[in-house]
């Protein structure tokens, strides 16, 4: 068989069976563009995450007291964590650092007249720390 028979065949059977051959062929689109756009917007998502990570900076480093493997320690095990001086020491020991600011978290009850809200969690941050908003 040469080409052009193959050819000759193929459009026979294709103009035979015309509904199936539609159907495949919209098969075929529709896989094609459904990995087309999973692509697009799997690279979407990792631009968007990696743009979040990077404007956090490169040169920032969160030091938390209250890691363990098997969850956050209580009672006598917990230890007295990290203090205010330990952020001065940080500040002044560690060679190239530019800025050091801690971070209070606790669950407390609100009180506003006569509405009262239990575990709000509140967060304390000094003076001269950057604005959040």
């Amino acid at each position: 068989m040469n080409i052009g028979e193959v050819l000759r065949i193929s459009m026979e059977a294709i103009g035979k069976n015309k509904i199936r051959s539609l159907l495949t062929m919209l098969g075929i689109i529709i896989g094609v563009a459904a990995v087309i756009i999973m692509i697009a917007v799997s690279n979407g998502t990792a631009s968007a995450i990696a743009s979040q990570i990077t404007s956090l900076g490169s040169n920032l480093i969160f030091i938390s007291p209250s890691f363990s493997r098997n969850g956050p320690q209580t009672g006598a095990e917990a230890g007295t964590g990290l203090v205010f001086t330990d952020a001065a020491a940080i500040q002044t020991s560690v060679p190239n650092v530019a800025g050091v600011s801690v971070e209070q978290n606790s669950s407390q009850t609100v009180k506003a007249g006569a509405v009262s809200l239990s575990s709000i969690s509140v967060s304390g941050y000094p003076a001269g720390f950057p604005d959040r908003a």
